[in-house]
């Protein structure tokens, strides 16, 4: 929900085509999960806070309302991916003028779209209720916090194309800063509203206030970041706003697919079903949404890299990289899958109450099972863009999210909101678990059989036998505080890093790790070097 938390880069990072060091790449990837893990954590301790301070009812209009507006995102039109990929370009290249007009380009059509969702908003706010049957005070309550979200997300705009551009000079370290600093901040004042008593209304007032802050400091940390960057209007070029338009619009379409298969599903369940039930679904997507920060962080990265081999015509060293990092990927995703299937529920209880868990919980399973796979396939989805295939990938995705909102509407009203989730975990399940490696293998001319042996068999062994270990170590503690599920939750993980060092990694893989840690130890003196 862009309202409260901003996801980290994923897509727009996998658009720049220069190939980063060893030491900025792994700074990028740090500093992006440094901010991961600040926003899931306010995220997470938010969520609670919210439902209690809001009921129900408020909290599913809140998800609601903020989850339309989210839509208007796509009105960039995958700009400010594509500004990054530019920005890193002209930058390594020294065209400074080049760089400065494609910015003020970019700039300018943010403005544009600003332009055209304030006044959008405003007339949406008078129809929409009705839409979804809300009557009397509330009504009036609706559009009051529609109209406050919406010109939040139109100033957003511009802070985010602010934001694509400290990417594309590499600076994720400034534009995660940024990012906690705002959701820090927007989760005091919302702690301080609802306490108050000022309710739904004085929390969308929290979000557009703390919309035009972030503004002023993206681009007080743009000046910093390049004090020779200039964003004159008069240096607007129609040549390049076409270039940005052109190339962004695969990306949107990408954008657009993400938007059917994750941000649809409360429309669906407020039209179809009830409001209130707009609550214990979002409730498990918010835990299936940081499951999805864990690998955003690595993939811009992983697709520079990629391209730089592809570049070079390595091919055969894009493959091995392409079956090892989908090995690793793997080990690094099942177990997150695992854990929200064996420890969903005593998770759900203690956060959000054992009323919301019992309600919760099939739907978790659901997208906990559709997500696993689809963020394993991270890999395969890096190396299609890599290759270029960035219109194979914009068109399925579309596909997919076209037949997710089919679904949902269409097992709505048979199951309830699980219907809906089955309507998002299908799809992913046949495009990202069929299709998406299908058509890559076939690209990289890689066998069924390396692949499996290469990439997925470790992976497979090590989540076979862990599924059982989880579940034995949950029932040996008592569910019914945080310290014995803590307890239970940190001897999982050692077991599974134990599974992984011995069954997922290579000999290798092994060596090397030893040969890190030995490194480190003598840095800081804790080995004797000789």
């Amino acid at each position: 929900m862009s309202t409260f938390i901003e996801q980290p880069q994923s897509f727009e990072t996998a658009t720049t085509d220069r190939s980063a060091s060893g030491p900025s790449m792994m700074r990028s990837i740090f500093s992006n999960y440094a901010g991961m893990i600040v926003g899931t954590a306010v995220s997470f301790l938010m969520t609670p806070i919210l439902i209690h301070g809001l009921g129900d009812f408020h909290y599913g209009m809140w998800v609601l309302v903020a989850t339309m507006v989210d839509y208007y995102g796509l009105l960039d039109l995958g700009v400010r991916f594509t500004l990054q990929r530019y920005v890193a370009r002209s930058k390594g290249a020294g065209e400074r003028e080049a760089l400065n007009s494609t910015s003020v380009s970019a700039l300018m059509i943010a403005l544009c779209m600003t332009a055209i969702i304030i006044p959008s908003i405003v007339i949406l706010a008078r129809y929409l209720p009705g839409v979804f049957q809300v009557a009397g005070s509330e009504r009036a309550l609706f559009s009051r916090v529609l109209i406050l979200l919406g010109v939040g997300l139109a100033v957003s705009l511009p802070a985010k194309v602010l934001g694509a551009y400290l990417c594309g000079l590499q600076r994720f370290d400034l534009y995660n800063l940024a990012g906690a600093a705002n959701m820090v901040t927007q989760a005091v004042l919302l702690v301080i509203v609802l306490r108050r008593g000022y309710g739904i209304e004085g929390c969308a007032a929290v979000s557009l206030a703390t919309a035009v802050l972030s503004l002023a400091v993206h681009g007080w940390l743009v000046r910093r970041a390049d004090p020779e960057v200039s964003f004159d209007l008069r240096r607007v070029r129609w040549r390049e706003v076409c270039d940005l338009l052109n190339f962004g619009f695969y990306i949107f379409l990408n954008q657009v697919g993400d938007v059917l298969r994750f941000r649809l599903d409360s429309l669906v369940i407020a039209r179809w079903l009830t409001i209130a039930l707009v609550t214990p679904f979002n409730v498990a997507a918010r835990l299936i949404e940081y499951f999805r920060y864990i690998i955003a962080a690595i993939t811009g990265p992983l697709i520079t890299e990629m391209s730089s081999l592809h570049g070079k015509a390595q091919d055969e060293k894009l493959r091995q990289l392409f079956l090892r990092s989908t090995r690793l990927t793997a080990l690094v995703c099942s177990p997150v899958g695992i854990l929200l299937c064996v420890d969903g529920k005593a998770l759900m209880r203690l956060w959000v109450g054992q009323a919301l868990a019992s309600s919760s919980f099939a739907v978790l399973l659901t997208l906990a099972i559709g997500r696993t796979a689809s963020a394993i396939q991270t890999p395969s989805m890096s190396f299609l863009l890599a290759r270029g295939r960035k219109k194979a990938l914009g068109w399925w995705s579309l596909g997919e999210g076209l037949a997710n909102l089919a679904l949902s509407i269409y097992w709505a009203p048979k199951y309830g909101i699980l219907g809906v989730a089955l309507g998002t975990m299908v799809p992913m399940l046949i495009v990202k678990a069929l299709l998406q490696p299908w058509y890559t293998l076939w690209l990289g001319k890689i066998s069924i059989r390396e692949y499996i042996v290469e990439s997925m068999a470790r992976p497979l062994w090590v989540s076979a036998i862990f599924v059982v270990a989880a579940k034995e170590l949950l029932a040996v503690f008592p569910h019914a505080g945080i310290i014995p599920f803590l307890s239970a939750f940190l001897l999982q993980i050692v077991a599974y890093a134990t599974l992984v060092y011995l069954i997922g990694l290579t000999s290798g893989e092994r060596g090397e790790m030893k040969a890190r840690a030995l490194k480190l130890a003598c840095a800081t003196g804790l080995a004797d070097p000789a």
